[in-house]
Parts: C-alpha cells; structure tokens; sequence
C-alpha cells in the first residue's frame, strides 16, 4: 500500500468535494495522516468503485488547522 493510501484507513479523515476541480469527473479532496503522522492534502476521484489519486502533498498551515479541529473534536466525542 502506497503512503497516499494509508490516509484513507487513519483516523480522522476530512473529504470534501473539490467543486472548483471538478470539470469532466467529480473530485474530492482528503486530509488525513499515514501510519508514521506525515498529514497529507490528496486530490482523487472515484473510477469503477475504485479511488485514483490525482494529487498529494503535505498539508498546508491552513489545512494543518483544519485537520486539528477535527482531530480535536474526535477525540471529545470519544470521551
């Protein structure tokens, strides 16, 4: 499994459609961490039930926030 993959199966995970993007197929966009932490911005669409990566990068400062919110609020609800 490629480290791009390993978001996908970590917790949290924030997906939102990239509607900007999303010219001929519809998009996404994913936020997550791979099993070392290294937190990952991906880009991918949805082809025969299966998920094709377009993009991945690590995380801006403000999507870094964006993901700590969501982990923050994980783990309040877990409590």
């Amino acid at each position: 499994m490629s480290e791009c993959e390993e978001i996908f199966f970590n917790k949290p995970l924030v997906v939102a459609d990239d509607e900007k993007h999303s010219g001929v197929e519809e998009r996404f966009f994913a936020l997550g961490k791979t099993d070392r932490g290294k937190r990952l911005f991906i880009v991918f669409t949805l082809r025969d039930n299966q998920i094709r990566i377009i993009s991945a990068r690590s995380m801006s400062k403000k999507e870094r926030s964006i993901y700590e919110k969501q982990e923050k609020n994980d783990s309040e609800i877990q409590k």
